[in-house]
């Protein structure tokens, strides 16, 4: 992913907010004659908190039907790309108070390259599992699955486990920070007041990064 230094974030701490946050990801791998490209799930398995993300091995799953997971078995796993979007929304010209302007589009992305590794039917039902409690405790009522284990050990069959291993990790936070303060003030405003939660994020996420008016 080419990112201009300008929308460059130091750290592991901002990629992988956005990965929790934002957990349903592409996964892309080789295909003939174009890459395949499945949104997946992922997590960090709980024995991962606190390492850095290069390195680090995350948990993904698909369905077994799926073309791209027969053609990962074919391959025997292999390198692999996870691209999770985080939040974004339009930005209007109207904010910039100039007479030429053009609109754009402010947004979080986080690209992961690694290598997969296909797991043992053992494996995918604790990937299966884990990932179903972590994500209903995140995101859900925080209903405990225990209760739902046999019930996952009798469709895991049909599910094809990944561990996927990263390698490097690419971000990109464009966020109006080539505009002066009073500029990024006025779309950290907007995107605030809006009814959606994405641009309520995306304007937590730029105060958190110190643009505007207000945070300097």
């Amino acid at each position: 992913m080419f990112t201009p230094k300008l929308y460059q974030v130091d750290g592991d701490d901002w990629p992988l907010r956005v990965i929790e946050r934002h957990p349903l990801a592409v996964l892309t791998s080789n295909g003939d004659p174009t890459p395949h490209a499945t949104h997946v799930p992922v997590i960090a398995p709980p024995d991962a908190a606190g390492a850095p993300l290069p390195g680090m091995r995350l948990w993904t799953h698909m369905t077994r039907v799926n073309p791209h997971w027969q053609q990962l078995l074919a391959d025997g796993g292999g390198p692999a790309k996870l691209v999770f979007h985080g939040p974004n929304g339009y930005v209007t010209p109207t904010l910039y108070s100039a007479p030429m302007v053009a609109p754009t589009w402010n947004y979080v992305a986080v690209h992961l390259e690694g290598v997969i590794r296909l797991a043992e039917d053992d494996e995918t039902l604790t990937i299966v599992h884990t990932t179903a409690q972590t994500l209903e405790d995140r995101f859900g009522d925080g209903m405990p699955l225990a209760p739902s284990l046999e019930y996952h050990r009798q469709i895991v069959g049909a599910v094809g486990g990944i561990h996927f291993t990263v390698t490097k990790v690419e971000v990109m936070f464009k966020l109006s920070q080539e505009k002066d303060p009073e500029v990024q003030q006025r779309v950290i405003e907007r995107f605030a007041g809006s009814g959606s939660g994405l641009h309520r994020e995306v304007a937590d996420t730029m105060r958190a990064l110190r643009l505007g008016a207000d945070e300097r």
